[in-house]
């Protein structure tokens, strides 16, 4: 496969990300931080009220199955994947005369994607109906094999954004594929509330994606593209992103496998009810999973184990506060706003979400440190400690759900993604000549860091000075 490699520019003046010459060889973590994160706050307002008018507008048991079949989508799209758009960051900042090519590569997926898994998804429609569990309708198929596709490679085209440090562009489309979202919902509550609301939910998911693709595709304009197979490309491409698929297809397990152990054991109303609480982890990992990208890029740029570890104390310490206020918070208010907010059928959501609460910091943690991992060249140990992991998750579901229901499933989750954040932890402070625990300690200037550039932000000092 190869592209022209003519001139490409985007439609602002500026230099195109697809050339080679474009210089990349500078990250500034913190202004990359603050500028994803603002946005991401954004994001985290919009997806929470996003999040209330689905539940609002598909009711419990809708709820359930929206939730049930994203989920499986989830994990197709990922198997689809084979771990490219989580790589595709760490080839771009070591190969970045590759850019343009991955991008030939990832567009040439998605359009062979979706005519081969259109054709074969409503041939063999029985059959995905028994392996889901779930009666399909043709017009289901196609929007759930778009949803598949548009997701895929909406991914890897913000992993190209993220690895060319187009910080920028990446956080617009997030924004404007969550506000698509949102302005879609409101008019279903307002106008469609007698039409097929799972069939309405799952196009409103694949428009979402579109926005995101429409946004790449449309700001950055390029001499037509020529495809054709380059075996040391697709071995590029591929040997970086085994292991990250494999590690990425565990994680995805470990956080989502309790959707389907719960609809198998109890049913779609707990699994509507389980997802409005595994939603608020989400939206609270949203940017832990920005800064989560974003470090990969720069960990791969750091050359030094030391330096690296700096940036994942003060990141952990940061994250301890977010996370901190953020559940004390709903631990005070939760059972209110749940009522307010999603109706009262929604209220058992509080119990459940409890259990969670160490799953939100271990989860945000423990994806941190696998980024680090990930940008000392995908090691094995990134594949293990998930896979125990989920081990340890599946057999606590069995055990627990039987006797406590779902909130036997947040118990499950939480012990599980303690224990992959802890085993990372261990393992690099053995294999480190036991010198991590001791940089992982807070220190007194990490807080006044923090303290002063916060202080730095604040407009009225800025006017002053």
């Amino acid at each position: 496969m190869d592209s022209d490699n003519g001139d490409c520019v985007d439609y602002a003046g500026s230099q195109s990300p697809f050339l080679a010459e474009t210089d990349m060889t500078q990250i500034n973590l913190k202004k990359n931080i603050i500028t994803s994160g603002s946005f991401r706050l954004l994001i985290m307002v919009v997806s929470f009220f996003t999040s209330v008018m689905s539940a609002r507008y598909l009711g419990v048991e809708i709820k359930g199955r929206y939730s049930y079949l994203i989920t499986m989508t989830g994990f197709a799209w990922a198997t689809l994947d084979l771990g490219v758009y989580r790589s595709i960051p760490y080839l771009i900042r070591k190969f970045p005369e590759k850019v343009h090519e991955v991008f030939s590569f990832s567009l040439f997926m998605f359009i062979m994607e979706n005519i081969l898994l259109g054709f074969f998804g409503l041939l063999f429609i029985d059959f995905w109906s028994g392996f889901l569990s779930f009666e399909l309708s043709r017009t289901a198929a196609l929007f759930l094999i778009a949803i598949i596709t548009t997701t895929k490679f909406a991914m890897q085209l913000q992993s190209l954004q993220v690895g060319m440090d187009k910080i920028w562009s990446y956080s617009i489309a997030r924004v404007l594929s969550t506000a698509f979202i949102a302005f879609l919902l409101m008019i279903a509550l307002l106008f469609f509330g007698n039409a097929n609301k799972l069939l309405f939910m799952l196009a409103i998911m694949i428009g979402s994606q579109g926005v995101i693709i429409g946004y790449f595709l449309g700001t950055i304009k390029c001499k037509p593209i020529r495809f054709r197979f380059d075996p040391s490309l697709l071995k590029l491409i591929y040997t970086y992103s085994f292991r990250v698929f494999v590690s990425s297809l565990l994680v995805s397990l470990l956080i989502r496998f309790d959707i389907i152990l719960i609809k198998k054991a109890l049913g779609f109303e707990h699994v509507g009810i389980y997802s409005i609480a595994a939603n608020i982890i989400d939206v609270m990992q949203i940017v832990s999973n920005s800064v989560g990208s974003l470090l990969l890029v720069k960990l791969t740029d750091s050359a030094s184990l030391e330096e690296k570890w700096h940036i994942m104390r003060k990141l952990l310490i940061v994250f301890t506060i977010i996370l901190g206020i953020a559940n004390l918070g709903f631990v005070f208010l939760g059972r209110f706003f749940l009522g307010v907010f999603y109706g009262l059928d929604f209220l058992p959501v509080y119990g459940v979400y409890l259990w969670l609460i160490p799953a939100s910091f271990s989860l945000s943690f423990g994806s941190l440190f696998n980024n680090y991992l990930n940008s000392k060249g995908f090691p094995i140990i990134s594949i293990v400690f998930p896979a125990i992991a989920l081990l340890i998750n599946i057999s606590l579901n069995l055990l627990l759900i039987p006797v406590r229901g779902i909130c036997g499933a947040a118990f499950a989750t939480s012990i599980a993604y303690t224990m992959w954040f802890v085993l990372i932890v261990i393992y690099e402070h053995f294999t480190t000549g036991k010198r991590l625990a001791s940089y992982l300690v807070p220190r007194k200037s990490d807080f006044v860091e923090i303290r002063d550039y916060l202080v730095s932000l604040v407009p009225f000092r800025k006017l002053k000075s």
